[in-house]
């Protein structure tokens, strides 16, 4: 039991800059919905699409082989070392490569005219890349504080600058000479630039975790061998798993006629973001899960933890999407209405974001294992399912086929970690009291939808009946596991 608050604390620690921070973040949506149209939208949302499959590709798996050949203290500095070093590297080659065929880039992602998006989206990039080892290592080091407060700068500067460029000062003249980016009465360009500076200030506060690199620098062969050896196919499954997430983006740009695509991309990119409170407990998790079970590998009761830990996961995964449901006649407001139209399809990204987040957890087991080559097969599995559902569903039925496709893939994905992780980890999941949980998460969730549907009205009383089915179910479990002697 300790060692389960313990993952709970951790999680609140990680997630509370996130949490909070993401919340507040979210707060921006009515701003840019205002003030972007739904083609401007389209394009935001088109850049963090490349944004986020880049990281995985130029992160190759770093930050989890870090914690697994750092997991010793005698060798974390030297792990340290070598995985930065390399980062540091490819990014630069990254980059380079990147200036010399702008142009080629900029025409076959459809920014031919505004190739400063795709440089300044480039900067972000990079200095993501390189905060994720200094990130990584906070964690490691049970650093909780230190990663919330510099989570914390990051979404303040972001904040303040959208609020600033947005609102405070829309006509300011001379923004070309400011923001080289920027032109006057660019909203694409103002989010563009305020994420570049705060990504900015956070690599100034992580400077300080640069200090072993600068103060010895030894290149570790075999070390970085072994690293790349163990993350490699981990990258390989984050492009696909990452494809997984965000390949409906592209589909809808590239399958839908050219003057309505970007449209419908924002609608859909918009409605994506009422997922919020889902995504990103999911988010505060995954930072605080891994280097927990890393930890709790070498335990005799590792195994028993993880099954527990992911009853309790899908109990309050379940509640979040019940109430998402329950709450959409109220949350709508946060994007402009004219994003409304594509409000059908929330329902469906709720439940595709609940089994996403379940998967998060599931997919611990070929990690702990040193068989992350299975994280190909499940990835793999996930993305045929995406490519052959949204190729046969958007042409049909627009943003709702990709909303179906992000469900089953995500559906596929979690099935199959389920079954590899019970059979070659041997973790003893309780099946009869996930599903249970499950099902109810799910049914009363889509009752909540079609109540508020009907009426026109909050349905948070649905989450009543979940809350007394988990405190009929688990109430003497959890006395037990809670007794000194757990």
């Amino acid at each position: 039991m300790k060692a389960f608050k313990q993952l709970a604390g951790q999680t609140a620690l990680y997630g509370l800059p996130s949490i909070l921070g993401r919340l507040l973040n979210f707060l921006l949506v009515p701003l840019h919905t205002a003030a972007m149209t739904q083609q401007q939208f389209g394009v935001v949302t088109d850049l963090y699409v490349w944004v986020a499959v880049c990281i995985v590709l130029l992160t190759y798996g770093m930050e989890t082989a870090f914690f697994y050949h750092g997991a010793d203290p005698e060798r974390t500095d030297g792990v340290f070392r070598t995985a930065l070093g390399s980062l540091i590297i490819s990014t630069l080659l990254f980059y380079g490569l990147f200036e010399w065929n702008i142009h080629s880039v900029g025409s076959a992602l459809r920014y031919e005219g505004h190739l400063g998006y795709l440089r300044c989206m480039v900067w972000i990039l990079c200095l993501d890349v390189l905060a994720a080892l200094p990130f990584a290592r906070l964690r490691l080091s049970d650093k909780a504080a230190h990663f919330a407060a510099i989570k914390f700068a990051l979404i303040g500067t972001n904040i303040l600058l959208n609020l600033l460029l947005f609102d405070a000062v829309p006509g300011l003249e001379g923004m070309n000479n400011f923001l080289p980016v920027a032109f006057q009465q660019d909203p694409v360009a103002y989010v563009l630039a305020a994420n570049l500076c705060a990504s900015g200030v956070m690599t100034l506060l992580l400077l300080p975790q640069w200090r072993l690199l600068f103060r010895r620098w030894n290149w570790e062969r075999g070390q970085w061998i072994s690293m790349m050896s163990y993350g490699l196919p981990l990258m390989l499954a984050g492009l696909a798993g990452i494809a997984n997430e965000l390949a409906d983006r592209q589909f809808i740009k590239y399958l839908l006629p050219e003057h309505q695509a970007m449209a419908d991309l924002g609608v859909y990119g918009a409605v994506y973001k009422l997922s919020i409170l889902l995504l990103l407990f999911v988010q505060a998790y995954r930072y605080a899960a891994e280097p927990f079970f890393f930890r709790m590998n070498t335990s005799g009761n590792g195994k028993e933890m993880n099954a527990r830990v992911l009853l309790y996961y899908t109990v309050f995964l379940g509640g979040l999407f019940i109430a998402l449901n329950a709450a959409l006649p109220w949350a709508q407001h946060f994007i402009d209405e004219k994003f409304w139209i594509g409000l059908s399809a929330a329902p469906v990204l709720f439940a595709a974001n609940y089994v996403l987040g379940l998967n998060a957890h599931l997919s611990i087991w070929y990690k702990l294992e040193n068989k992350t080559w299975y994280a190909g097969v499940v990835t793999g599995t996930g993305l045929l399912v995406t490519v052959a559902l949204n190729l046969w569903l958007i042409p049909r039925m627009g943003w709702m086929g990709a909303a179906w496709a992000t469900l089953c893939a995500y559906s596929a994905m979690a099935s199959l970690n389920a079954v590899l992780g019970t059979s070659k980890a041997k973790i003893p999941y309780d099946w009869p009291r996930l599903a249970g949980y499950f099902t109810s998460a799910i049914a009363l969730g889509a009752a909540a939808w079609w109540w508020q549907l009907q009426h026109g009205m909050s349905a948070l009383i649905f989450v009543l009946p979940y809350l007394l089915i988990i405190l009929i179910f688990e109430r003497k479990n959890w006395q037990k596991w809670s007794t000194p002697t757990q």
